[in-house]
Parts: C-alpha cells; sequence; structure tokens
C-alpha cells in the first residue's frame, strides 16, 4: 500500500563541525531564528530581538555585511524527526526557515570543519578569461553575501570574514575541509 512518505526525497546538505572554536568556552553562542533555509556551515549574523519566544534569549538571524556585522557560523545539533535511516544521517540535516538555530560567534583563530557540499566552487575574471576557483589547501573562503554558504577563493577577502583551508579531511563517506579563520 502506497503513502504519501513513499516519495519524500532525502537531499544531501553541509556538514560541519566546532572543531576549536573560542565560542565554544569564552564567546557567544546564540539561539536565531533562520531568516532563510540554510546548512549548518553558513555564515550570517545576528538580527534584532524576537519577542515572540517565552525564554526570550532568540534573536533573528540575517545576511551577513562583511565589514558590518560580526560573522557567526551557523552550528546546529543535528536532530532529525523522520523515521528512515537515510533521514537520520547527518548530511540530511539543515536548518529550515523561522526555526530556532544555534549560531557561534567566529574570532580571528578560530577553525572550524565544513564537508564539500557547504563549499561552492569559486570564479576569478570575467567572461571567457573567467577561472574556476575550487578548494584546496591554501584556497581561501568567504560567505556570499545573500545565502551565507562559503564560497572558494584564490585569496583573502578584503574586509570581513576569510577563512584559509588548512587541511583536507577524509570521511568514509565524504571529504571536508578544515578552515582557519583569518580575518573578522
Amino acid at each position: 500500500m502506497a503513502n504519501v512518505y513513499d516519495s519524500i526525497s532525502v537531499n544531501e546538505h553541509a556538514v560541519a563541525e566546532s572543531s576549536l572554536l573560542k565560542a565554544t568556552i569564552s564567546g557567544h553562542i546564540y539561539s536565531l531564528k533562520a531568516h532563510a533555509d540554510m546548512d549548518n556551515g553558513c555564515i550570517v549574523a545576528r538580527g534584532n530581538w524576537v519577542s515572540d519566544f517565552a525564554d526570550g534569549q532568540v534573536f533573528a538571524s540575517k545576511a551577513y555585511v562583511a565589514g558590518t556585522d560580526q560573522p557567526l557560523l551557523v552550528l546546529s545539533v543535528p536532530f532529525g524527526y523522520d523515521a528512515r535511516r537515510a533521514a537520520q544521517e547527518e548530511r540530511s540535516f539543515y536548518n529550515a526557515k523561522d526555526e530556532i538555530m544555534r549560531a557561534y560567534e567566529l574570532c580571528v583563530g578560530d577553525i572550524f570543519t565544513i564537508s564539500a557540499k557547504g563549499i561552492e566552487d569559486g570564479s576569478e575574471g570575467s567572461g571567457a578569461e573567467a577561472a574556476a576557483v575550487k578548494p584546496a589547501v591554501g584556497k581561501y573562503v568567504a560567505p556570499d553575501a545573500s545565502t551565507g554558504v562559503l564560497t572558494a577563493a584564490s585569496s583573502a577577502a578584503a574586509s570581513g570574514f576569510s577563512g584559509k583551508i588548512v587541511a583536507v579531511v577524509n570521511y568514509k563517506n565524504t571529504v571536508a575541509y578544515r578552515i582557519f579563520v583569518e580575518s573578522v
């Protein structure tokens, strides 16, 4: 007998980990109301206080603006509510719009790890001269201004958050990149 759950597909999302974040010891860890669907490993900023929650400790999230906002790393605990095995894998987890997610304040010297799914290829140059920049050790990452997804680059961002890929981590089912925060 068929039912509605037979047609649900599980999409792969980025997986991130807090390898060495100051916020886990002495910085800020915020509860944010997601302004869009987003994966762990995205960079956002803290918006206004959200007053419609009983505990009163929730802020809105907003798109990160380089040079203006403190960058926050989205890194919620990946709880799933779907009993299917595929849905229980961490790579099936994402933070849905209007859900409460956890975000860590980033500082220079922090280190975090993110799966390859969480870094988009960048590009340099324009037109026929444009060249793709793939994530690799020695390359840099900066957040996309609208989505907060990390994008690979050959050089550090001129202002705001910039992270350097310092290691490739090979897991059983995926490749991940260790990011050293060089500027915020």
